[in-house]
C-alpha cells in the first residue's frame, strides 16, 4: 500500500540519502515491524530521486497507523528542510539583493543562519523550533491528503509563510550590514582627519564617569572648553551618524591630542571602543588609577553630557 512519495531533483547525490536516513530514523518501529512500513527508493537512472513509503501487507491497517506515519514522516521533512535546504534557499535570496557585491553574499549567509539557528540574544533556537513546528504542519496536512510529493514546488508554492520569514531574516540582516559596512567607511573618514591634523595639545583626559556622562582635561588636568564648531564636513556627518558620541569625538578631534588617556570603569563601552578604533595607538585605557579615583567618588572638571 503507498503511503507517500517524495520526489527530488537530483542536485546532490547524498540528498535523498540523507532524507532516507531521516525517515527511517522518525518511522524507527514502523520501519522495522514486519506489519509497519518499507521505504524505498529510486530514480538512479534519471535526474529525479524519489522516495516511497509503503504501508507493509496485509498487516498494515491505514486507519490505524496512516496518522502516525504521517506525522512521525512530516517531522523528517521538516528536519530535512531545515538542515540541507535552508541555507541554499537563504543564498538564493541574497543572490537577489541589489545593493550588495557578490563578494559580501558570505558574510550575510553567515550571518543570517547564526540569526536563524544560533543567536540565544534573540532567541535563535527557539526560532528553529517555532519554523520547524510549523513545517511539520504544513507537510502533515499535505500527506494526510495527497500521496506524492514534489519537494522543490512544496518549498515554492505551499510554504510562503516559511520563505517570508527567510525574506525577513535576510533582510535584517542586509540592513544590518550595510548600517556596519557605512559605520566603518566613516570611522576610516574620520581617522584620516586625525592623521592630517597637527597635534595641538600633548595629552587630553578623558574620564568616563559612566553612560554618556564624561569629563574632558588637559595634560596639568585642567578642564578642556568644549569646541562644538570644528571642520564643517565632521560636524554635519557626527551630528547625522554619530548620534550620542558625536560630542566627545568632534572635541577630540579638534583638540587634536597627540596622546588621550580614558579613565572608565567599563572599557568595553562603545564610545570608548569608538575612541580607540578613529584614535588607534593615541589611546590608552585606564581601568584605575590614583589619579582619576576621586572623579568616581566626587565629580570635578568639565562634564560632557552627550545625552543631549
Amino acid at each position: 500500500m503507498e503511503l507517500f512519495t517524495i520526489i527530488i531533483p537530483r542536485a546532490d547525490n547524498h540528498e535523498p540519502q540523507q532524507l532516507k536516513g531521516l525517515l527511517q530514523q522518525e518511522l524507527g518501529d514502523l520501519h522495522t515491524h514486519p506489519q509497519g512500513v518499507l521505504i524505498e527508493e529510486g530514480g538512479q537512472s534519471s535526474p529525479i530521486d524519489w522516495i516511497a513509503c509503503r504501508g507493509v501487507l496485509p498487516g498494515f491497517q491505514l486507519s490505524k497507523q496512516g496518522e502516525q506515519v504521517w506525522q512521525r514522516a512530516a517531522q523528517a521533512l521538516a528536519e530535512y528542510v531545515l538542515t540541507v535546504k535552508e541555507e541554499p534557499l537563504v543564498r538564493s535570496i541574497i543572490s537577489k539583493v541589489k545593493q550588495l557585491d557578490e563578494s559580501e553574499y558570505d558574510k550575510i549567509q553567515e550571518y543570517c543562519m547564526h540569526l536563524l539557528n544560533g543567536a540565544e540574544d534573540i532567541g535563535g533556537r527557539e526560532s528553529r523550533h517555532r519554523r520547524k513546528a510549523k513545517l511539520v504542519r504544513l507537510i502533515h496536512a499535505y500527506l494526510s491528503e495527497y500521496t506524492t510529493l514534489h519537494l522543490d514546488g512544496f518549498i515554492r508554492f505551499r510554504m510562503e509563510s516559511y520563505l517570508s520569514e527567510l525574506r525577513e531574516v535576510v533582510e535584517y540582516a542586509v540592513d544590518e550590514f550595510i548600517l556596519e559596512r557605512q559605520y566603518q567607511e566613516f570611522i576610516s573618514l574620520l581617522k584620516y582627519f586625525v592623521y592630517i591634523q597637527d597635534t595641538k595639545i600633548p595629552l587630553a583626559h578623558l574620564v568616563h564617569k559612566g553612560g554618556h556622562e564624561f569629563e574632558l582635561m588637559n595634560e596639568k588636568w585642567e578642564p578642556l572648553e568644549p569646541m562644538h564648531v570644528v571642520e564643517g564636513m565632521i560636524v554635519e556627518m557626527l551630528d547625522g551618524d554619530m548620534e550620542m558620541e558625536d560630542m566627545i569625538v568632534s572635541t577630540l578631534i579638534n583638540v587634536s591630542p597627540g596622546r588621550i588617556v580614558i579613565h572608565t570603569r567599563d572599557a568595553e563601552s562603545q564610545v570608548i571602543k569608538t575612541i580607540q578604533q578613529i584614535f588607534e595607538a593615541r589611546v590608552d585605557v585606564c581601568e584605575y588609577c590614583s589619579s582619576c579615583q576621586s572623579f568616581f567618588v566626587a565629580g570635578k572638571g568639565l562634564t560632557l553630557d552627550l545625552a543631549d
